[in-house]
């Protein structure tokens, strides 16, 4: 990784029971909530948790996107057009 990266901080609110039911979603959690600054409490059920990311400045620069789609002709009820964009032009 470059040493030029991007940090993000965000605090994620998780939920590990489904609201109102009462019954537990095994090694399922549910995010409830994110935001930039530390919550002064925790919505109802949840825990917070402070995660930082660490971005390489390489994320942000421009890239050709290039997509094929594939179509079965049995699935076709009117002609379908696609156009591919090089955004920097």
């Amino acid at each position: 990784m470059s040493n030029d990266v991007r940090v993000a901080t965000a605090y994620l609110q998780i939920e590990g029971r489904a609201p109102g039911r009462g019954y537990d979603y095994g090694t399922q959690a549910v995010v409830r909530g994110v935001s930039t600054a530390k919550p002064e409490q925790a919505k109802p059920g949840c825990i917070v948790v402070k995660v930082k990311l660490r971005i390489p400045k390489e994320a942000w620069e421009p890239f050709a996107p290039e997509a094929v789609i594939d179509v079965p002709a049995d699935l076709i009820q009117r002609p379908i057009s696609v156009e591919a964009v090089d955004p920097s032009e």
